[in-house]
């Protein structure tokens, strides 16, 4: 069973880009200490100091293993301080890769004989790209992957063995998988290894250094997420995975690639118009006995796929009926979009899909509805086509974006299973978000993301659905809660809060903070710590991405600082960073932030200047060093923004103002005459007061001498 020197060395000889991939590796081999980021050189004379994981696991940079690498991640060896006595090895990931972090914690200690044993994971420092990344160390497999690629031969496995020592072991790692809530989401033969020298077990390989789906070509997902960019397939549902093993027992049993030479994209039309199974092994030799369970297993049908009972019975000698697929209804004739012609509508809509930039004419000027009714005789799809139209002409907005909802809706009443499609992005409901995030991380485009959240394009693909679905009534909401944060164009919102809500283990991608892999809220600060050492100090530390990634990553209400940093006051902006990062500190720690209260003690030059008393802004600055040297964010702003100090300020700059006024009343009164006239009239006033007093006095005397006479 083991694969043989002979097998490997017609996998070389199959593989078209076998030699140049050999020289690049000798070109490599000759730069000593210059190799590429993630395999740090690994020439003769390089040597690198060990890379610790957890204080326990050593990574060697300086020495890879490439037969062990996968599409999108390098390998290492790997030493286990404590000696346990196995052989290890690390996956280093793409930087710029969104990776299953998450899934990490329900796979550490999981031990099953029909998958890689997963030992530890997490971020370090890897001095070959300079940056934090995240490591996935696994127990080492003695025999290599079944097939070093997905072009190799191999000696195929007897048919009376293979149910034994292929399928059984590949089906309880799923098994184990499915009571753990995961799926794997990466089958495909070159991630298959033999555990051991002799070949006589196989394992299922690594799951976490990617998206789910991300380095399964095209062939090894079902239709709906084979149209996905790779990036957009999501954790998807456990029948993903029994399709991905329907495909990979294919190529064991018969040893090669069963599509191999032929262009991907006709692969991919030919699957669309005659079903998944008769286009993988129609034309192939397939051993009779494994007929059912490969009808079961590349059913397009997900309903009708079969399930990990099904495969189970099966494996213990029931037989059940063969599955036969439903046939897409095929058009008297065929209907050209681009430089290809499609007989069925959904290999129309992939027409559609993949020639987006003509679509929108050829919907306008009505030859996709003609043909649906005359090619395929399909009336109600086509009085559906002509109702979407409308609908979609008659809303308000951009011309662009509503010819854009137009094609996506047309392609929902042509194939409704198909994914999410707008522009160049086509997802599923739960890819939408990684998706979003690779996007992000290699600084792409991220306009279609949102005019897809603009447009409601979920609203719509959910009502094309013929069947309910309850997930889809979350995934609706789901998409209203991204809507609201959309429209809030301040810091903490946009489309940096819906990537961050939608990603649990998507690091943020803040300038100031990217090379350190923050993924969890703890690590903001120490990481802003260390940008302090480097970044332009006169530039505010917490940029969109910092307030997106704090909103949507701490569990309590921070509206009032994200409003406060969107006020007009400057001295209101920054208190309201500040804050934000006070209220981290108080809550998460660490004690002392030297450097970033420093950076922001320069920064809080606005706030000072609010206070009114010179001597209390003279004061301030005082203290400002003395916090500073302390390095406490809260304490800053509690000097800052001390309430008491706030009112005294207040009624003394009040009480200030007044006695003001009085003395300009009084400069102006003197200066044009005033004051003079006022004490002349004063001084009668008294005269005319005693003048007046003196009368009355006389008179009331002598109506007293009058009372006594009379």
């Amino acid at each position: 069973m083991a694969a043989t020197a002979t097998a490997k060395a017609t996998a070389k000889a199959a593989d078209p880009d076998s030699g140049k991939k050999a020289a690049d590796k000798g070109k490599a081999a000759d730069k000593a200490g210059k190799g590429s980021p993630q395999t740090g050189g690994g020439g003769s004379g390089a040597s690198a100091e060990p890379v610790k994981l957890r204080d326990r696991f050593e990574i060697h940079p300086d020495k890879p293993i490439p037969d062990l690498d996968t599409p999108s991640a390098k390998a290492f060896e790997v030493q286990d301080r404590r000696g346990a006595g196995r052989a290890l090895y690390a996956l280093i990931g793409r930087a710029d890769t969104l990776q299953r972090t998450t899934v990490m914690r329900a796979l550490r200690g999981m031990q099953n004989p029909g998958m890689l044993q997963f030992i530890e994971g997490g971020t370090i420092d890897w001095p070959p790209e300079g940056r934090k990344v995240i490591a996935s160390i696994y127990e080492r497999p003695a025999g290599g992957k079944v097939m070093a690629d997905l072009n190799a031969t191999i000696d195929v496995i007897s048919d009376q063995f293979f149910a034994k020592k292929v399928i059984k072991p590949l089906h309880d790692a799923l098994a184990e998988l499915r009571s753990r809530s995961v799926t794997h989401r990466a089958i495909r033969p070159d991630n298959v290894y033999f555990f051991d020298a002799k070949g006589d077990r196989l394992v299922l390989g690594d799951c976490l250094t990617t998206p789910p789906g991300y380095d399964n070509p095209a062939l090894f997902e079902p239709i709906e997420t084979a149209l996905c960019r790779p990036e957009g397939r999501g954790s998807g549902h456990y029948s993903d995975d029994m399709f991905s093993l329907g495909v990979t027992l294919l190529f064991l049993m018969l040893g090669t690639n069963p599509v191999r030479g032929r262009d991907p994209e006709e692969v991919m039309r030919q699957r669309l118009e005659q079903g998944s199974y008769a286009t993988l092994a129609g034309e192939n030799r397939v051993p009779l006995s494994m007929i059912e369970p490969l009808r079961g297993l590349l059913h397009d049908d997900s309903r009708e796929r079969w399930t990990l009972e099904q495969l189970d019975l099966w494996l213990n000698g029931r037989r059940l009926t063969p599955l036969q697929p439903r046939m897409e209804k095929r058009a008297q004739r065929s209907f050209k979009i681009g430089n290809n012609e499609f007989a069925t509508a959904r290999g129309a809509a992939y027409g559609l899909m993949k020639n987006w930039d003509k679509a929108l004419g050829i919907i306008k000027e009505g030859r996709l509805e003609v043909w649906l009714r005359r090619g395929l005789e399909d009336n109600e799809r086509a009085d559906q086509l002509s109702t979407v139209i409308k609908v979609v002409e008659a809303l308000p907005g951009d011309k662009r974006g509503q010819g854009d909802l137009m094609v996506a809706r047309c392609i929902m009443v042509l194939f409704p299973e198909a994914p999410l499609s707008f522009r160049n992005v086509r997802c599923t409901l739960d890819g939408f978000g990684p998706a979003l995030a690779s996007t992000m991380m290699r600084k792409g485009d991220v306009k279609p993301f949102a005019d897809m959240v603009t447009w409601d394009v979920v609203k719509y693909w959910v009502q094309a659905q013929s069947v309910y679905n309850p997930e889809h009534t979350q995934a609706e909401q789901n998409f209203r809660d991204m809507r609201i944060f959309l429209a809030n164009k301040n810091k903490g919102y946009g489309i940096e809060r819906i990537a961050y809500e939608q990603n649990e283990n998507m690091p943020c991608l803040s300038p100031f903070v990217e090379t350190e892999h923050v993924s969890e809220i703890r690590e903001l600060l120490p990481a802003l710590e260390n940008a302090s050492k480097s970044a332009d100090t006169k530039t505010w530390p917490v940029d969109r991405h910092i307030a997106a990634f704090t909103a949507s990553r701490y569990e309590r209400d921070l509206t009032p600082q994200l409003k406060a940093m969107e006020d007009p006051e400057p001295e209101r902006q920054a208190l309201g960073m500040l804050s934000l990062l006070a209220v981290l500190q108080w809550r998460l720690g660490p004690e002392a932030l030297f450097g970033l209260t420093s950076w922001l003690g320069g920064l809080v030059t606005p706030v000072v200047n609010s206070y009114h008393s010179r001597e209390r802004r003279k004061r301030m600055e005082k203290e400002i060093p003395r916090v500073v040297r302390k390095g406490s964010l809260p304490e800053l702003y509690n000097l800052l923004d001390n309430a008491e100090e706030r009112g005294a300020d207040h009624e003394g700059f009040e009480t200030a103002k007044a006695e003001y006024a009085q003395a300009k009343r009084q400069i102006t009164a003197l200066e044009t005459g005033q004051a003079a006239r006022d004490e002349n009239a004063t001084r009668m006033g008294h005269q005319a007061a005693a003048v007046g007093a003196v009368i009355v006095g006389l008179l009331t005397i002598l109506l007293l001498l009058l009372v006594r006479l009379f």
